[in-house]
């Protein structure tokens, strides 16, 4: 991710919480790109022990691109009853409308330097 070329700053901005107790483990923050874009990001890591292996699966999903001050950019996420269903919307740069709506099954998710990706054509002409 910091080798991204449209992320300005990451450190410090996201921030992995640990809740033992649960086996939880979450990821919050946003990172600042060019353009005065934002991307918030949210994932939620189930934590748990096989043995001796500790296993790490990450199944709630929620990013938001969008221009501070502006419009959304794009919608990423899982976060219906379905977790298997993963929502993705576009939305026009300068007039904030709607412009994709899909829903994608697991094996479609993008990676996050994908969704960095879109963001960064999404944000071609501001």
């Amino acid at each position: 991710m910091s080798q991204h070329p449209f992320v300005v700053e990451f450190q410090d901005t996201l921030i992995f919480t640990m809740f033992e107790s649960e086996g939880v483990l979450t990821l919050r923050g946003t990172v600042h790109c060019q353009k005065d874009i934002d991307l918030s990001v949210t994932k939620v890591f189930d934590v748990r022990y096989f043995g001796n292996a500790q296993r790490v699966k990450c199944h709630t999903y929620r990013y938001v691109g969008f221009q501070r001050g502006g419009h959304l950019l794009l919608k990423y996420h899982n976060l219906h009853r379905d977790w298997d269903d993963y929502v993705h919307r576009t939305f026009d740069p300068l007039t904030g409308d709607m412009v994709i709506y899909e829903i994608l099954q697991r094996y479609q998710f993008p990676t996050f330097s994908e969704v960095l990706d879109e963001l960064e054509y999404l944000a071609r002409d501001l």
